[in-house]
């Protein structure tokens, strides 16, 4: 999958909530063999993609196994930062969730 697709994926995949809505929306565009021939592996690399367009960073850490200080020095971000992301007093940018979740082997391309 292109970088370009896969952006496109993304921004959708944040843009919509809903999950069963993200997927239906695209249909069988010509770009799906960009993916896959099989159907039900486009609609496995959609969901992983939405899933994780909406994975908190909460999600993020305890999906891993890894406490908010473990999570912090694993990627040098100050800890009161991560507190503030998983309390929601502040919001981690998508792009940086992104990042992570790619150096962390969440979403498959």
């Amino acid at each position: 999958m292109t970088d370009k697709l896969f952006y496109k994926l993304w921004t959708d995949a944040i843009a919509q909530p809903d999950r069963e809505m993200y997927i239906s929306e695209y249909g069988y565009p010509e770009w799906f063999n960009e993916i896959s021939d099989d159907a039900a592996e486009i609609t496995s690399v959609l969901c992983n993609i939405h899933d994780a367009a909406h994975m908190s960073v909460r999600e993020i850490i305890k999906e891993f196994g890894l406490t908010q200080a473990a999570f912090a020095e694993k990627f040098c971000i100050p800890l009161r930062t991560v507190e503030d992301w998983v309390r929601g007093k502040s919001k981690c940018a998508d792009y940086y969730r992104l990042m992570l979740m790619q150096f962390l082997g969440v979403i498959r391309r």
